[in-house]
């Protein structure tokens, strides 16, 4: 369970790269390495996954949901993950990807 507000900003700020992903409890035949999360303290934040695709702009933390609103891409919404695990060096989201249950998990980069 996380602890207070706060702490979840301060603890979750910072570089986070991609160790796996699952989708229906497999691995997907992607290299996590290539996805990478920048959450800085002011609110905003970069990611990069496979492809090439990129997103910035800015988020927020409401209970255990990450929400993210991308300001470069065109007809961008507002996204939500749910933080299954937030540790000093991991971090676990819980997304939906086309009506199917994906799991990232991401270490933090030193």
């Amino acid at each position: 369970m996380l602890a207070c507000k706060q702490y979840e900003e301060d603890l979750l700020s910072g570089t986070w790269r991609g160790s796996s992903i699952l989708e229906a409890n497999q691995p997907l035949d992607i290299e996590p390495s290539n996805i990478k999360l920048i959450l800085e303290p002011s609110g905003s934040y970069r990611y990069e996954s496979t492809l090439n695709y990129q997103e910035a702009g800015t988020y927020f933390l409401d209970q255990q949901y990450l929400y993210t609103m991308d300001t470069i891409n065109q007809a961008s919404t507002e996204k939500a993950v749910e933080i299954m695990l937030l540790t000093q060096d991991s971090l676990h989201l819980r997304m939906n990807e086309a009506g199917k249950e994906r799991l990232l998990k991401m270490a933090r980069e030193m």
